[in-house]
């Protein structure tokens, strides 16, 4: 068996897990390492105990000392050197995400440089990303560093155009999208709507805008509880405060009879059977999008970033979208659900990675 670490974001966020779980469900004779947080070690060998192909490091010497040494289950260990040392004895590397190249503060202390290095001459991976916001040395600085890649394919065409004079780069479709069928779904009720909710505090550009987007979304629910619909209100991430932010409106609304709260806590086929149930959706995550698109629900996009535009762009120029920052004021009656039926090519994110297994 060929042995993998994975790079990737984990922190209990469906969209990523689902990444994961794709991956490990499609190489089913690899072995892959991964390495979530010390804090949230737990959850994730729960969320993929049924993965027999994935290793964890809790029984890892090093590991081991460094926790009897801090005896503090609160305290997070760092686990870098644990990741050096193990790209230097796997046989290739996946870094698989969306939003994994944004330009923070920080940008230029990008530890998967040092991953790369250490892997060496390796097989080196990256999957189902887009890229930005940043400017122009950002760019600059990341263009010398994908070209040390065997293969990078992007979800979105803005980002692949920016990279494209480079030969490993190469564009298909969101990972989640895999295996998305041209059969329409007949929803046995169809008085259904489930809310993918975020949390604006948590994003500079919506800071300002957060009692506009909660009051948006009490009218929506005050508008379908009128019409006698059942309502989900959904958390894709809790570390990232979508469930505060559920709390927060549930605590302005007088009626709640008729509301659910589903949050993600680590059981992906649970989470995804609760949505599958809603006939519309009012999508503020851009995996809650995808979903929509995936199980051909109709749905409002919100938006809190450019990659949810750049995403829908690529699939229809015409899409509307809702800014969440530009929210105030946009009469919730008078919104479309928006329906879309297609194919994608989220196979070929793949193709790569496929070719270097088969020995080709």
């Amino acid at each position: 068996m060929k042995s993998c670490l994975v790079i990737g974001y984990m922190h209990a966020n469906l969209g990523d897990d689902l990444f994961f779980k794709i991956l490990f469900e499609r190489y089913k004779n690899v072995t892959f390492y991964i390495f979530p947080p010390s804090l949230l070690l737990d959850r994730y060998k729960k969320i993929f105990k049924h993965n027999k192909n994935v290793v964890f490091y809790d029984t890892d010497p090093y590991y081991l000392k460094i926790r009897d040494e801090i005896n503090d289950d609160t305290i997070p260990i760092n686990l870098f050197q644990m990741v050096l040392k193990k790209a230097k004895e796997v046989d290739f590397c996946i870094n698989v995400g969306g939003s994994i190249f944004i330009q923070s503060p920080e940008w230029r202390k990008d530890d998967r440089f040092k991953i790369k290095a250490a892997l060496g001459k390796k097989p080196s991976f990256i999957i189902g990303c887009n890229f930005g916001p940043g400017d122009k040395e950002f760019h600059d600085y990341y263009e010398k560093w994908f070209k040390k890649f065997d293969d990078i394919c992007f979800r979105d065409k803005k980002s692949y155009n920016q990279f494209k004079n480079l030969n490993n780069i190469r564009l298909a479709d969101d990972i989640a999208l895999l295996e998305t069928n041209n059969r329409k779904r007949i929803f046995l009720n169809k008085k259904t709507i489930g809310i993918s909710i975020v949390n604006a505090s948590n994003y500079k550009n919506l800071k300002n805008y957060k009692r506009d987007y909660q009051n948006f979304i009490i009218k929506l629910i005050n508008k379908y509880q009128k019409e006698n619909f059942k309502i989900t209100l959904f958390s894709f991430c809790k570390e990232e405060g979508d469930l505060i932010a559920i709390n927060e409106i549930l605590e302005k609304i007088k009626d709640t009879k008729n509301i659910r709260v589903v949050s993600y806590e680590g059981d992906i086929s649970s989470f995804i059977n609760e949505w599958k149930k809603n006939r519309y959706i009012v999508a503020a995550r851009l995996h809650s999008i995808v979903l929509a698109l995936k199980y051909h629900q109709a749905f409002i996009p919100l938006s809190y970033s450019d990659k949810t535009k750049s995403f829908l762009h690529d699939i229809d120029s015409n899409i509307r979208v809702v800014d969440i920052n530009k929210i105030k004021g946009i009469n919730a009656n008078r919104i479309n659900f928006i329906e879309i039926t297609k194919e994608y090519n989220s196979e070929e994110q793949f193709t790569k990675i496929d070719k270097y297994l088969r020995g080709e």
